[in-house]
């Protein structure tokens, strides 16, 4: 059980990241390429980045034991870009990196050369992994980053609608199935007992596309504190593949606009970016099915929010 203390001054200070964070998007993807949690979600697209991944890619692995303690260094926070994040990344004191090496070798796990030279302040090794990280988001994050940030988006659009609402009380109790506000206290499902004592130092929410199951947080104390967690994932695009019959009736691109309002509401924007085609052809195609019954169309601000009917569904299960 992770158990985290706030103060009233430090309800005052909670605050929700404002995009996609890509060091923790990049560690939490380099979980879901070795475990097999999550395959509905993520079984295609790990698929593919398994075969993506780039050698130098490879050095990341080595310092992330697929289970277990991870190097707090390798997530510096509130890093708005890969680069922002690789270049903070860089900066890491010397002291700290050998503190997180010896962490990782006391929690059992094997550490490589490389990293015992790290840790012994060798630059060069600090600069190969920058180089790594670099090359495995190019390789395996980069194609699907829009994708992951629609849907970030909208749940930290749920976090500030809750917020909203009933201020950081109501955000604290609705924030992920592993959580439960009893103040002073959140208590987070862990593997571990671990106390953290904001102290008035707010914490940060962090919604995560690549996380999956318990929540998690830096090991030091003394880092900013966050909680990072797993959103509720309806799908991830490239899971929507339509069945070859169904692909036969409505053909491949509509056939995989249905099956992606099937798997989870979205608006026209968002359907394009998750089934690969422009915004007019994604319009296009919802119109067709709309038309034909298969799915509706209802207005929300100044966007059209797309739902399967039973009718599509029943196509699709059909196909």
């Amino acid at each position: 059980m992770l158990e985290i203390h706030f103060t009233d001054a430090d309800l005052a200070k909670v605050t929700i990241a404002e995009d996609a964070d890509p060091m923790w998007e990049l560690l939490m993807s380099s979980y879901r390429i070795r475990r097999p949690e999550g395959e509905p979600f993520f079984g295609r697209w790990r698929k593919g980045s398994r075969t993506a991944v780039p050698e130098s890619g490879r050095l990341l692995m080595s310092a992330v034991p697929p289970y277990g303690y991870c190097p707090d260094f390798l997530t510096p926070a509130g890093q708005a870009t890969i680069g922002d994040g690789v270049s903070a990344l860089l900066e890491t004191p010397g002291k700290v990196l050998a503190a997180d090496v010896a962490e990782l070798a006391s929690q059992g796990t094997r550490v490589t050369p490389w990293l015992r030279r790290l840790a012994g302040g060798e630059t060069r090794e600090l600069h190969r992994l920058g180089t790594a990280l670099h090359d495995y988001y190019r390789q395996c994050l980069a194609p699907d980053w829009e994708t992951v940030r629609h849907v970030v988006a909208r749940d930290r659009d749920r976090l500030r609608a809750n917020l909203d609402r009933g201020g950081p009380q109501l955000l604290l109790s609705t924030l992920h199935p592993d959580v439960t506000w009893t103040p002073p206290v959140l208590r987070v499902r862990f593997p571990i007992a671990q106390e953290l004592h904001l102290d008035g130092r707010g914490l940060r929410l962090i919604p995560t596309f690549f996380a999956h199951g318990m929540p998690t947080t830096y090991k030091d104390p003394g880092l900013p504190p966050v909680l990072v967690y797993s959103i509720g994932h309806p799908r991830f695009d490239s899971d929507a593949e339509p069945g070859p019959s169904l692909v036969a009736l409505l053909g491949q691109t509509r056939a995989r606009v249905l099956v992606t309002v099937a798997t989870t509401r979205c608006n026209t924007s968002e359907l394009a970016s998750m089934t690969g085609v422009s915004l007019a052809t994604a319009s296009q195609h919802a119109s067709v099915l709309r038309a034909s019954g298969l799915l509706t169309s209802a207005r929300s601000g100044k966007s059209q929010i797309h739902e399967i009917t039973p009718l599509g569904l029943g196509v699709i299960r059909a196909g």
